[in-house]
């Protein structure tokens, strides 16, 4: 709900609104956005149109850092989530490179790129805009990828997290199938958990976030993966 409008319902003003937002928002309650909030929980899903237009900025830089790593003619799994549909975006300045996704949202965006594109098809999640299950499994099976780009929704102590079940297999198999690893996500999630563990920090190359993270959680990510800072 929007600021403005929390503050009519109430009957204060936009000033008490956001005083009260930013109380709530570091007692992990609500995760706040651009004007709006949304409740936040370990253990929910936000809905993929209310991630998108959040920290803009921060996602296009990690977007514009990923794609420095991508090789010439390479081969690229490209995970589901809104930082993922950025770096979608950037992509289509690119060709000659096979691009596999099982983001509809990517799919979308790349619809006129001059890569192949290939879309793994299989149950669409409404929540996430994603295809999940055994045939977007299978088509992943068979493609070996020389970069795959992982997103997450928060971390445990010992590698990044989701908060849907139906998401592991997926990324398991994306990470399993390519020749490296790459994670991203921007810096609100760095402090965020997900109820699910899908991956351990060993298996990636590095994790591309942008440069707002609290100096403690910058100290204790770099112990654990090298850092890309965006």
């Amino acid at each position: 709900m929007a600021v403005r409008e929390l503050s009519q319902r109430f009957g204060v003003s936009t000033e008490t609104i956001r005083k009260d937002l930013l109380a709530l928002e570091k007692q992990k309650v609500i995760s706040k956005g651009h004007g709006d909030a949304t409740l936040s929980s370990t253990y929910l899903e936000n809905p993929f149109h209310q991630k998108i237009d959040r920290n803009v900025e921060a996602k296009n830089r990690i977007a514009e850092r990923a794609m420095e790593m991508i090789p010439e003619q390479g081969v690229v799994f490209l995970d589901s989530g809104s930082t993922m549909m950025y770096l979608a975006k950037l992509l289509n300045l690119k060709t000659g490179l096979v691009i596999v996704t099982n983001s509809l949202s990517s799919a979308q965006v790349l619809s006129n790129t001059e890569n192949q594109l290939l879309v793994t098809g299989g149950e669409l999640r409404s929540k996430s805009l994603s295809f999940v299950g055994s045939w977007a499994l299978n088509s992943i099976a068979g493609v070996r990828a020389d970069i795959a780009f992982i997103g997450c929704d928060g971390f445990h102590s010992d590698g990044p997290s989701i908060r849907s079940y139906r998401e592991l297999e997926i990324k398991q198999r994306m990470i399993g199938n390519a020749k490296k690893a790459v994670l991203l996500c921007d810096s609100s999630k760095l402090q965020a958990e997900g109820l699910y563990a899908f991956a351990t920090f060993q298996q990636f190359e590095c994790l591309i976030t942008d440069k707002q993270l609290p100096p403690q959680a910058e100290q204790e990510f770099a112990n654990k993966i090298t850092l890309v800072l965006a």
